[in-house]
């Protein structure tokens, strides 16, 4: 292999390829990025098997070929080389970097052995990126950090009758968005991360569908995202919601943001505890917080809204999270009692809610 390519042009298209090359595997292929020359173009790709990722640019190739080499060292060497022409050259499993009065030699392994990347199938959707991107950004943050339960790592996909619903739930809240759009059904849960990488990458419109051996694809005009599918059933989230709320309230969000932030300060550092205190007669929400060694915060925000006054106590990083992930800034909870599910939505976004669980307070 022997191609020559502009600094400018490599790096971003390298640097988001080998985002997904794992730093420390069993399978040290999987550190490596795909570089492979054939025409005008250099074809770079990486995987952790969970997710991969397809780019090029384009090139100037004098001599057809392949190599693999470790990811996050060809990153290094080619953020510090300055913009103009670099040359890569290929020659048994050893890679020459050549700029200017720069030269390299990586260590790399054969093209071989790289794990050969699905190819995509037929587009059952198209999304505009931009709103692709707004629905991840709502519900990514509710899927599990815990593995124990891999299904709840991911996020549900589901496109039916002209609707696109994406969740994602934890076991201690939910987020969930709804887009109307066109195309044929899919039920999927793929892993928080892939979708992660998806929206930090596309730009224009998304083409969704299936590719080889049960995988999703992500294709846009400039990357090619490929994802492994969950196995297990997605919980049925709908019966934890209530049909009906005995009390709504509505409230700034910027003053219950500056009111978490405040309080949350003196919560106890393992739990974070926030507590609500409301009132709807009176028209003011109480938000509280104490631990026994630092002190105690307190801030009254005004309210509107109806039902009984009452008293319920939250995860102070799980209404935080909620509350960026509501676009507007005006912010409605619905509730029944202290351990109920609680819903927060919008007005102006009705295609998103989000419920989390509250915490028992200890008599």
């Amino acid at each position: 292999m022997d191609v020559t390519v502009l600094q400018e042009n490599l790096l971003p298209r390298l640097t988001a390829v080998a985002r997904v090359a794992s730093a420390k595997s069993a399978l040290p292929i999987l550190e490596n990025v795909l570089l492979t020359a054939e025409k005008a173009v250099l074809h770079l790709a990486a995987t952790d098997l969970e997710t991969g990722i397809k780019t090029k640019v384009g090139a100037k190739v004098s001599t057809e070929g392949a190599i693999t080499v470790p990811a996050r060292l060809l990153v290094s060497l080619i953020t510090n080389l300055p913009p103009g022409k670099v040359t890569l050259k290929a020659e048994k499993d050893i890679l020459t970097i050549s700029a200017e009065s720069f030269s390299s030699k990586i260590n790399g392994m054969p093209a071989a052995e790289f794990p050969n990347l699905a190819s995509p199938g037929k587009a059952l959707f198209k999304i505009p990126a931009k709103d692709f991107k707004e629905a991840v950004t709502q519900v990514s943050f509710a899927a599990a950090q815990d593995e124990s339960r891999p299904i709840l790592t991911g996020i549900l996909l589901k496109l039916g009758g002209g609707t696109l619903v994406l969740a994602g739930v934890d076991g201690f809240r939910l987020g969930e968005k709804k887009i109307s759009i066109a195309g044929e059904g899919l039920t999927a849960v793929v892993p928080a991360r892939s979708l992660g990488e998806v929206s930090r990458l596309v730009e224009g419109e998304v083409e969704i569908g299936l590719a080889e051996e049960g995988q999703l694809f992500f294709n846009a005009p400039d990357f090619l995202v490929l994802s492994q599918v969950l196995e297990g059933e997605f919980p049925e989230y709908e019966q934890i919601i209530p049909g009906n709320f005995e009390t709504k309230i509505s409230f700034s969000k910027e003053e219950m943001v500056k009111a978490v932030q405040l309080t949350s300060v003196f919560s106890d550092s393992g739990t974070t505890i926030i507590v609500f205190n409301f009132d709807p007669q009176k028209k003011i929400l109480e938000v509280s917080s104490q631990e026994a060694q630092q002190g105690e915060a307190r801030l009254e925000i005004p309210i509107s809204g109806e039902g009984k006054k009452g008293m319920i106590a939250f995860n102070s990083h799980y209404v935080s999270d909620a509350l960026s992930a509501l676009l507007d800034e005006d912010v409605t909870l619905a509730m029944n009692s202290s351990l109920d599910p609680v819903l927060l939505t919008s007005p102006k976004d009705k295609n998103y809610r989000h419920v989390i669980m509250p915490v028992r307070l200890q008599d």
